[in-house]
C-alpha cells in the first residue's frame, strides 16, 4: 500500500469510528427507552409485589439471570474462536454480548445479533466468522432449551407439539430456506471466497478442537438446567404448596418451551404474551392467576437482569481498557 493510500485510510478510519460510536450510542439510548416503555406496558400493580414470597422470587430471578447473561457469551466465544482460528479472551466477549443483548428490546428483534459483530471490529477478525458463530449460537441454544423442556414436560410435550408444533415447523422451514438461499447466492457470486471459508471452517472440526466445541455445546444444557432450577424454586414459592412436585416440574418445562415459541414468533419481542398463553394452556384456568403472576415477576426480573448485566459489562470494559492503557504507559 502506498503512503498516500495509508494517509487516506488513517483520515477515514477515525471518522468511521466516530460515526460508528455515535450510531451505537443512539441505538443503545433507543433500546433503553424501549425498556422503559416495556415496564410501562406491563401495567404493574405494586400490590402484587408486597408478598415476601413474590419479593424472594424477584430477587432470585434477578440474581440468577444476571449471572446467566454475564456468562452466556461463553459458547458464542467458543464458536467464534473455532471459526476464526484466533484466540479470543472472554474479557473481550462479555461486554459486547451484554451490550448487544439490550438491543433485543428494539422492534424487529434482530439487532441484538447484528450488534455482536462489534467483536469482529474489536478483535480484527472477519464479520462472517462472527455472524456464523452467532447462527451456531442460536441453533444450539434452541436445541438445548428444547431438549431440557422435553425432558421436564414428559408426556405433556405431545399436547404442546399439537398446539404449537406447526408454528415452530414453519419458522424452521423458512430458516432452512433462507440459509440455503444465502449459500446458493454466495456460491454463485463468491465461489472462491466460499470455498476458502469452508476449507477454513472444516478445521474447526479437527480432532484437537472438538473437545472445545463440545464444551460450548454442552454449556447450553448447563445454562438451561440452572434456569430450570430457578423456575422450579420460583414456581414453588408462588404456588405455596397448591401444586404437586410433578406439576411444578411440568410447569417448569412449559415455561422453557414457551421461550422457544416466543423466540420463533415473529413480531413478539421477548415473547411478550406468548409465555402466558403457553403456560395457561398447560396449567388450565385453575392456576391462571398464579401463572400470570409468575410470568410477570419473571419478566420484570429478566428485564432488570438484562440492564444490570449491561451496566456490569460496561463498567468491566472501562476498567479493562483503563488497565490496558496503564500497562502501555508503564512500558
Amino acid at each position: 500500500m502506498s503512503d498516500e493510500k495509508k494517509d487516506k485510510n488513517e483520515k477515514k478510519n477515525p471518522d468511521l469510528k466516530r460515526w460508528a460510536k455515535l450510531c451505537g450510542n443512539i441505538i443503545m439510548i433507543a433500546a433503553l427507552a424501549f425498556i422503559v416503555k416495556k415496564f410501562i406496558d406491563m401495567d404493574i400493580d405494586i400490590k402484587q409485589f408486597k408478598s415476601p414470597r413474590v419479593i424472594a422470587v424477584l430477587v432470585i430471578g434477578i440474581i440468577v439471570q444476571t449471572i446467566i447473561w454475564l456468562c452466556a457469551g461463553y459458547p458464542w466465544k467458543v464458536f467464534t474462536q473455532s471459526l476464526s482460528g484466533k484466540k479470543i479472551p472472554f474479557s473481550e466477549v462479555m461486554p459486547v454480548y451484554t451490550r448487544s443483548n439490550i438491543y433485543k428490546y428494539l422492534p424487529g428483534n434482530v439487532l441484538q445479533y447484528v450488534g455482536r459483530n462489534q467483536l469482529a471490529s474489536n478483535m480484527k477478525i472477519s464479520h462472517v466468522d462472527v455472524a456464523c458463530a452467532t447462527i451456531l449460537d442460536i441453533i444450539f441454544c434452541v436445541i438445548g432449551t428444547g431438549i431440557v423442556s422435553v425432558i421436564l414436560l414428559g408426556s405433556r410435550i405431545s399436547e404442546l407439539v399439537v398446539e404449537y408444533g406447526k408454528q415452530i415447523a414453519i419458522v424452521g422451514i423458512i430458516g432452512v430456506i433462507l440459509i440455503a438461499a444465502v449459500v446458493v447466492v454466495m456460491y454463485i457470486k463468491f465461489r472462491e471466497k466460499l470455498r476458502e471459508y469452508l476449507r477454513r471452517y472444516s478445521k474447526a472440526l479437527a480432532p484437537g478442537n472438538r473437545a472445545n466445541l463440545a464444551k460450548g455445546i454442552l454449556y447450553y444444557f448447563g445454562q438451561n438446567a440452572l434456569s430450570a432450577v430457578m423456575y422450579f424454586v420460583s414456581l414453588s414459592l408462588i404456588f405455596n404448596g397448591e401444586a404437586s412436585v410433578s406439576e411444578l416440574i411440568t410447569y417448569t418445562g412449559a415455561f422453557l418451551f414457551a421461550w422457544i415459541v416466543g423466540f420463533v414468533t415473529i413480531g413478539a419481542p421477548g415473547g411478550i404474551g406468548i409465555r402466558e398463553s403457553v403456560m395457561i394452556f398447560v396449567c388450565g384456568e385453575k392456576f391462571a392467576d398464579k401463572i400470570l403472576l409468575f410470568v410477570l415477576v419473571m419478566r420484570v426480573a429478566s428485564t432488570i437482569a438484562d440492564v444490570l448485566a449491561f451496566f456490569i459489562g460496561k463498567v468491566y470494559e472501562k476498567r479493562r481498557v483503563s488497565a490496558d492503557n496503564s500497562r502501555l504507559l508503564s512500558h
